[in-house]
């Protein structure tokens, strides 16, 4: 695991206050070539967004247009959040293109304003609700180790701004998971498979896969990736 990576997840643990955050996933997302960001959930076709952005580092005259006019229901990149668990690149977003005319237009104007590549982490919450974690610059350059830390950077960015703006997003009570799925959960983390933990545990793939499941089950999280940022906040594994 990246150590830096590490250091930028610590220190937002430690803020109180979304300014603060903005300051430390600036500079995190730099280190991966990114230029800004937001994070946001995501509303149910209709519903205003501004209410569900947690924190925003567009440029304010994009930001304004794009939440005022509800180009978060057009946007083929918010639309595919809601059908996929895994990060994309902006360009993978499907969209029909000479027939999808509202979409085009969202994608031109946000090309007017430099955002015509990115990279974006769909957010999938307790109680089926959405969210999103999106960077804007040129995603080309990245390798599986450093979409694997971005995936994760933007799933704890995500959780620890929800926990700070209110108590629908703070946990209830301690969550438990056993030393075996703490160990597990932990060799995950720095981003290793189920065949290579099985090899450093001298335990079974099909054994490493049951523990995350039972650890997933226990944290009431939504997929592995999502088990490991909650075990990490909650202060359950450490790094």
């Amino acid at each position: 695991m990246n150590a830096d990576l590490m250091s930028f997840i610590e220190d937002i643990q430690q803020q109180t206050s979304s300014n603060a955050i903005m300051d430390i996933m600036n500079r995190a997302i730099a280190n991966y070539g990114f230029e800004r960001f937001i994070v946001s959930g995501l509303p149910d076709p209709g519903m205003d967004v501004r209410p569900f952005v947690l924190l925003s580092g567009w440029q304010d005259e994009w930001y304004e247009r794009y939440t005022g006019l509800g180009y978060v229901h057009l946007d083929p990149v918010a639309r595919h959040c809601f059908s996929t668990t895994l990060p994309f690149d902006w360009s993978e977003a499907p969209y029909d293109r000479e027939n999808d005319i509202a979409a085009r237009r969202v994608m031109e104007e946000a090309r007017e304003f430099g955002m015509d590549e990115g990279f974006c982490v769909p957010v999938h919450m307790e109680g089926g609700m959405q969210g999103v974690v999106s960077l804007v610059g040129n995603p080309d350059h990245l390798d599986e180790k450093q979409r694997f830390e971005l995936h994760l950077l933007s799933l704890y960015v995500h959780g620890r701004l929800r926990y700070l703006n209110g108590p629908a997003g703070r946990p209830v009570g301690r969550r438990v998971i056993t030393p075996r799925e703490a160990e597990i959960l932990k060799w995950a983390a720095m981003g290793k498979t189920a065949v290579e933990i099985a090899e450093i545990t001298g335990l079974t793939p099909r054994t490493i896969n049951q523990h995350c499941e039972n650890a997933q089950k226990r944290m009431g999280t939504n997929n592995r990736l999502h088990t490991v940022v909650e075990a990490i906040r909650h202060k359950l594994i450490t790094l």
